[in-house]
């Protein structure tokens, strides 16, 4: 008897009927939400996939199940969540509990949950399991405080903004910086808030954020910071709106958490959630509700120092006026005393000086007498030396021309002779001479003077220098090469 032949479509009836007696009823399942997707009726489908450990995105499953989620039963389930809060939303990445019928889809070919109900209450004991776990152990590396140690400067003009670029989470922070009219001047710095791979790109943008950039400008409109130091911020603000529970999971991650803790200046977070904390504002230095708190904290900090800076320079002025008023009146005092003094010394010094000055006059022309008599007597001496003195010298002088009278003509006729062997050594050892009797000079095209075949290679070319003019000619191999290239055998 021959086997029976079965259609496709008795294959997908008997696998239905099958998936009917092993799963009568609906079954809850857990998993991980991939590759969603909404179609324009109002249908949703994704897989609910059970990852491997550790594994993100991109790296294989353990197990994959095809899910749908028809329009009717979709509006349920959004009904449900919306009773729960609006917590949890259904997105890639989030780990779900769901209700629904096993069934084969016969024109697909594939196993299938269709989908009817879902335990937001599970998502969310996930997400605050994970994170307590996550604190516990920062808590023991003691990352939980390493942020607290860092002190905010008292003017924090120069600000960091991480969060999505061009988001109304950005635009309230800066609107809120602009609108102060004091000088801050922001670093931006673009990131995913949201989804697998905001953590990852979060932590990277805190770190960059800090890192000093050459040929950068910050200003509240959205440029880069240029300023020099350490460090080019003196505050991050992490900031993001407002969300579900499951959209801010990424802020739970331990990756931000260790990037937050790791940060050298301080992070004030402004995640802009009223109720839960998430791990980062746990970790960093002040956590704020919403992204425009977290500019209002920058701003009135700025003004408190500003307040001050006016109290201490209305003390400094009442202080230095008080000052000024009572070394003006002690000024006053010592000018009288001065005056009095002054004119009493004046006139005391003035009788003096008239004293002095009289006796003066009279010793000055008695000293003039006496100067006057002595200087006649040394004109005398003093004349009658240098006639002498003269006479002397013009004899010696006339001596000494008389004996070079005689010396000149021999030592000029001795100078002659030296000068003319000289005069006939340089003719005979000039080159023009030597170039004439048939000599020559060879010189390299660098100019080198070739002395040895050693100094040329074949294929060089050499100048020559003649009595007339230069020659050029270029070096040939040794004969013993040429017949060697001429013998050799063929390789081909």
């Amino acid at each position: 008897m021959s086997e029976p032949t079965w259609s496709v479509s008795e294959i997908g009836e008997a696998v239905v009927g099958a998936l009917r007696r092993a799963f009568p009823d609906e079954v809850w399942l857990r998993g991980e939400i991939r590759n969603l997707k909404r179609g324009g009726t109002g249908t949703v489908w994704f897989d609910l996939v059970e990852p491997a450990p550790n594994g993100g995105l991109g790296r294989p499953v353990v197990a994959t199940l095809p899910v749908v989620l028809f329009d009717m039963a979709r509006r349920r389930v959004n009904a449900q969540l919306r009773q729960a809060g609006g917590a949890v939303r259904m997105e890639d990445g989030t780990e779900v509990r769901i209700r629904g019928r096993i069934g084969f889809w016969a024109p697909g070919g594939r196993l299938q949950l269709q989908m009817s109900d879902i335990d937001p209450a599970f998502t969310l004991g996930r997400l605050a399991a994970d994170r307590e776990r996550l604190l516990r152990q920062l808590a023991a590396e003691g990352l939980l405080e390493r942020q607290q140690r860092l002190v905010i400067p008292l003017v924090p003009l120069r600000l960091g903004l991480v969060t999505s670029a061009g988001s109304a989470a950005e635009q309230d922070v800066l609107d809120e910086l602009r609108h102060s009219g004091l000088g801050f001047r922001v670093r931006r710095i673009d990131a995913r808030v949201q989804g697998r791979a905001a953590p990852r790109s979060i932590a990277a943008a805190l770190r960059s954020v800090v890192r000093p950039r050459r040929g950068s400008a910050a200003v509240p409109e959205g440029g880069d910071d240029r300023t020099a130091g350490a460090y080019a911020v003196d505050v991050v603000l992490l900031v993001r709106g407002g969300g579900a529970a499951t959209d801010l999971a990424a802020f739970d991650s331990e990756l931000i958490a260790r990037a937050i803790a790791e940060l050298p200046v301080p992070v004030v977070t402004g995640i802009g959630h009223e109720i839960d904390r998430t791990v980062a504002d746990e970790v960093a230095h002040l956590s704020v509700k919403t992204p425009t708190a977290s500019a209002q904290a920058m701003v009135a900090l700025v003004r408190e120092f500003d307040r001050l800076l006016v109290a201490k320079w209305a003390v400094i002025a009442e202080a230095a006026q008080e000052a000024v008023a009572g070394e003006a009146e002690r000024l006053r005092t010592c000018a009288r005393h001065v005056a009095l003094g002054t004119r009493s010394g004046l006139a005391a010094s003035g009788m003096v000086l008239s004293s002095r000055a009289t006796r003066l006059a009279r010793s000055a022309q008695a000293a003039l007498d006496r100067s006057s008599r002595h200087l006649e007597r040394a004109t005398g001496r003093v004349g009658t030396g240098a006639r002498v003195h003269l006479r002397e010298h013009v004899r010696l002088v006339d001596g000494v021309q008389h004996q070079l009278t005689r010396r000149a003509p021999r030592v000029l006729e001795a100078t002659e002779k030296e000068v003319l062997g000289r005069e006939a050594q340089v003719r005979a050892l000039d080159p023009v001479r030597t170039l004439a009797r048939g000599w020559s000079i060879t010189r390299t095209a660098t100019g080198d003077v070739v002395r040895s075949p050693d100094d040329v290679h074949a294929g060089e070319t050499l100048v020559t220098t003649l009595a007339d003019g230069t020659v050029s000619s270029t070096v040939d191999p040794p004969v013993d090469a040429r017949r060697a290239t001429a013998t050799e055998p063929n390789d081909e």
